[in-house]
């Protein structure tokens, strides 16, 4: 990932600067699917300046990543919504190009492999946990309790299995609280959760959110119950407070290496995706914990776990156990998860080990930031335009961004200097979604307190 930020002096701190492997590309393509997404943009990109050739499954000309000039070979692919067909593409695919590395990009790729993972490894290179393992860390009711187990601070959480139970439980949660889905896996809705500030108001929230939020019926068979949202207490700090901690385990018991940050803004503000990151130290308290969680589970591979502090304590709200959004800022501060999976996937463990020995030398606290900057200003003119910013606090956040692009300090989260297009393309697709769902846009990223 480049610096957003002009020519570098010497005395700069730079992003790591990582070595091709060799003059070209390197046996064992990499076939990477949701191209839309940019920690599928960041992967492609550490891959590609490993000299690992980058296969790109897509379905949208306007994704960004699949602009990128490390990607090498492109394929139409179907949509991973539709599961049994992208399922029955997948291991087509596996058949005609047998030996690529294989790795899931979004929850829904992590379960399907692991649900089909003796058939895909007949074809493809995979450093694949099991079913079980990928879904007691997805499936928020199984973490929740495993947590409990191993003494992981977790928010007060209730998984009612009926609707009477469930006006009982949010009784005794009061309000407001939150209606969250168990589990993202092929959730139609792509719903992260509702607010419920009003007592007699959760009978009719909790009955159309069960209607409005349904599981492709793939899944919905392999969990039964699955349906029935949970109940969570509402954290304020959850808004501008998430502490996100990442990186990658090994079946070996050394090797683990991670990196910290904050997320300090997201949009919407109270349940939504992460805009902007600043450098946070690693809580090694917190990583032992997360280190307990993978080994008990039997998890290997890229992760990242987002806590919110309440109450004295950093409590665990998700764990991704695949690639991830904000990817890209663990990788231009010395951490080459894409290579890393590759590694594993392939077998190469001495070269994995000098990546996480080479990934532990980085030196942390030089205040390093990350935001998707061309969505960040046009977020903060339509929100001033609108009255729902003040001058001075739109000020502060182009402040904090440019100074720290003046230091060499910013990650973006498309932009590259050397590989612009999936910039281009990014700006793009989110004008494009923009008006293909004005009303949610509006309302979401502009509208929102």
């Amino acid at each position: 990932m480049a610096l957003e930020s002009p020519e570098a002096t010497a005395e700069k701190p730079r992003l790591a600067v990582v070595p091709k492997t060799g003059p070209g590309p390197v046996t064992a393509p990499f076939l990477l699917t949701m191209p839309e997404y940019n920690g599928t943009l960041a992967a492609a990109r550490c891959l590609g300046r490993h000299g690992v050739s980058v296969t790109m499954a897509e379905t949208a000309l306007s994704a960004p990543a699949r602009w990128s000039r490390h990607v090498t070979r492109r394929v139409a692919a179907p949509p991973i919504m539709d599961a049994e067909r992208f399922l029955d593409w997948l291991l087509e695919f596996g058949v005609r190009n047998s030996g690529h590395v294989l790795y899931a990009t979004c929850d829904e790729l992590a379960w399907l492999m692991a649900s089909r993972v003796a058939e895909l490894r007949r074809h493809f290179e995979l450093y694949q946990p099991p079913e079980r393992t990928i879904l007691d860390l997805l499936d928020k009711k199984a973490l929740h309790e495993l947590c409990g187990e191993l003494g992981i601070p977790t928010l007060t959480s209730v998984f009612p299995e009926t609707a009477d139970a469930a006006l009982r439980a949010g009784k005794e949660l009061g309000v407001p609280l939150l209606l969250k889905p168990r589990t993202q896996i092929l959730l139609t809705s792509r719903n992260k959760g509702q607010l419920v500030t009003e007592a007699r108001a959760l009978p009719r929230a909790y009955a159309e959110f069960v209607t409005a939020n349904r599981y492709h019926p793939l899944f919905a068979r392999a969990v039964p119950g699955v349906e029935r949202p949970m109940l969570q207490a509402y954290c304020a700090a959850a808004a501008d407070g998430i502490y996100s901690l990442a990186g990658f385990i090994g079946e070996k018991e050394h090797q683990v290496v991670a990196r910290g940050a904050m997320k300090v803004l997201q949009r919407p503000r109270r349940l939504g995706v992460g805009m902007c990151f600043e450098e946070a130290p690693v809580d090694a308290a917190v990583l032992a914990s997360l280190v307990r969680l993978c080994r008990r589970v039997g998890y290997y591979g890229v992760f990242e776990a987002e806590f919110v502090p309440h109450d004295g304590a950093l409590r665990l709200l998700d764990f991704n156990p695949r690639f991830y959004g904000q990817m890209g800022f663990e990788i231009a501060r010395g951490l080459p998860l894409g290579h890393m999976a590759w590694l594993a996937a392939r077998g190469d463990t001495s070269g994995l080990d000098e990546a996480i020995a080479r990934a532990r030398r980085w030196q942390e606290g030089r205040g390093y930031i990350y935001c998707h900057r061309s969505y960040l200003k046009l977020v903060i003119n339509l929100r001033r335009l609108a009255g729902r910013m003040r001058p001075e606090e739109a000020a502060r956040w182009l402040g904090w961004l440019e100074s720290r692009r003046a230091q060499g300090l910013a990650v973006d989260a498309t932009h590259a200097e050397d590989d612009r297009w999936p910039g281009w393309a990014s700006r793009g697709h989110e004008v494009y979604r923009a008006l293909r769902h004005p009303r949610s846009f509006l309302l979401t990223m502009v509208l929102d307190p």
